[in-house]
């Protein structure tokens, strides 16, 4: 591995951890805030304050045009690039071409607050709470392109200090704001105030860091930035295959609810929502990883071999953290439910193992592959997979929800969601030159489906404590886990030197990585002789 991508796979490891961190710490904050809204609300005050936000949300989704995208895209090529203007001239474009269009539809829910109430979800009586509520248009939509300008100038901890900001100040305000009598409306300030606080900090620390710095090269270069327009055209160029690809699968969400709600008890639609719930946490895991891997492809030749050593030794280390959490989730899912749910949940378990099994895709490419295209500029591609996905997913949930109720649809989420790998695959394949080891894979799989038959007892086993089976059999799987990654052969000397390569200067984590770098060494040198 060279030194350029030794340090581009070390800046995206430390971001990945920052970004995780951020995503955890937020998501806490976020829950226990909401868990106060509610219980201050009431469930009618609550579904009432739920409405109120739903409605923005539909317009936030719709102004995007992927601009957010072609943001991380553009800024890593460019500082790998050295073009300071160029960086400069397109984070002033993206923040004009947000303020239009944030501008002019908010400006749409806003005056039309009351259709939107008596005709969209059926509540006249909400129109004043849509209008608070709209200001989130204006904050959550500037909130995510200055998060992702972050991403592209590899100050992740930017985005994740302004994401805790929001989870604080809205979990500590709304609630404050409801229990002093403002009722729903304070429960909506308190979510408007929380992004309008993140967009300050975001604006406030962009400009007087890496903006003003951009511009103090700028200057001294005499570098000329780009124009408006040719900002712009390469934006929407890049980014509209990601928008349509990300409108689809919003679609495809809704139509899934749908397709439950005609096939299905409220009983079992309460329990695969449970079951979502928990492989969210999956996501938490997989999300920062794979925001960290788009600026990495960004900054790479795509006719250097170095990007084909990028995306396998991606697949292969993404592969190697996302597999054995998702056979612990699948292993473990009873246990899970159980402690937190509880006995009422029956099916949630079943549910939760069987759609866990999405997640297992990462060690043949699902969480890199969509970085991947997106991060050499093939945005087409992700859009093309992501109409053999739908193409497949529709008729098949259509047949399988119909006779096997939700474990058809989560079947239909499966085979459509291999269908989409394979196809990305086959084209980093044949397009360009790219494959994933299938060996590597393999190994890892079963690494973690022999750790996870090590704590197949604590699974089935009704005597002891769900907490003492849980922490007992995470502390068991994760030393079978590691041991039988080198017996395996999935980890090897090499991937060990490149591990504590990439970590020496991670702060916080090099002490835990080398731990356990200490650990596989010595198996390594045991097995080997």
């Amino acid at each position: 591995m060279s030194s350029d991508l030794v340090d581009i796979a070390s800046q995206s490891a430390k971001g990945s951890f920052t970004l995780l961190v951020g995503d955890a710490v937020s998501t806490i904050v976020l829950a226990l805030g909401s868990i106060l809204i509610a219980r201050f609300l009431g469930p009618e005050g609550y579904g009432v304050y739920s409405l109120a936000i739903a409605a923005p949300a539909i317009f936030i989704s719709l102004i995007g045009l992927g601009v957010d995208s072609a943001v991380v895209r553009f800024l890593a090529k460019f500082r790998s690039e050295e073009k300071p203007e160029y960086s400069l001239s397109f984070m002033k474009t993206a923040f004009t071409f947000r303020f239009i269009t944030g501008l002019a539809v908010w400006l749409v829910c806003f005056l039309s607050s009351d259709i939107l109430a008596t005709y969209l979800l059926n509540r006249p009586d909400i129109s004043f709470y849509i209008k608070l509520s709209s200001f989130l248009i204006l904050f959550q939509a500037f909130f995510n392109l200055l998060y992702n300008i972050s991403v592209g100038l590899d100050r992740y901890d930017i985005g994740t200090t302004a994401k805790i900001f929001m989870s604080i100040v809205k979990s500590s305000l709304a609630p404050l704001l409801v229990l002093i009598g403002l009722g729903v409306a304070g429960a909506v300030i308190g979510h408007v105030l929380g992004f309008a606080v993140a967009v300050i900090v975001s604006v406030l620390t962009i400009y007087l860091g890496p903006y003003r710095n951009l511009r103090k090269v700028v200057a001294n270069n005499g570098g000329h930035e780009g124009g408006f327009i040719e900002d712009l055209n390469m934006m929407i160029g890049y980014g509209l295959p990601l928008y349509i690809s990300s409108l689809i699968l919003l679609l495809a969400d809704q139509y899934r609810l749908i397709l439950l709600a005609h096939n299905v008890s409220n009983f079992d639609i309460g329990n695969f929502q449970a079951a979502g719930n928990f492989a969210s946490l999956l996501v938490v895991l997989s999300t920062p990883i794979a925001t960290a891997l788009f600026p990495a492809f960004s900054k790479l030749d795509l006719a250097s071999s170095e990007i084909k050593k990028a995306f396998q030794y991606s697949v292969k280390y993404t592969g190697m953290l996302i597999a054995p959490a998702s056979f612990f989730t699948i292993i473990m899912s009873r246990i899970l439910v159980e402690i937190v749910y509880g006995h009422g949940y029956s099916t949630a378990p079943v549910f939760l193992s069987l759609y866990t099994v999405v997640f297992l895709y990462s060690v043949f490419g699902s969480i890199v592959l969509d970085n991947f295209f997106n991060g050499i500029g093939e945005t087409r591609i992700n859009l093309k997979a992501t109409m053999i996905y739908i193409s497949s997913f529709i008729p098949l949930s259509v047949v399988l929800t119909y006779f096997y109720s939700v474990v058809g649809l989560i079947t239909s989420i499966l085979v459509s969601s291999i269908l989409k790998v394979l196809y990305g695959l086959f084209t980093a394949k044949r397009k360009l030159r790219t494959s994933i080891d299938i060996n590597n894979s393999m190994r890892i799989l079963i690494a973690s489906g022999v750790a996870a038959l090590s704590i197949l007892p604590f699974s089935f086993n009704q005597f002891i404590p769900s907490y003492v089976s849980l922490l007992i059999g995470g502390i068991l799987y994760l030393i079978v886990y590691m041991t039988m990654l080198p017996i395996v052969k999935a980890l090897q000397k090499t991937d060990v030197d490149i591990l504590r390569n990439l970590f020496q200067n991670q702060g916080m984590l090099k002490p835990v990585v080398e731990l356990l770098v200490k650990y596989e060494s010595n198996l390594i040198e045991k097995i080997t002789g």
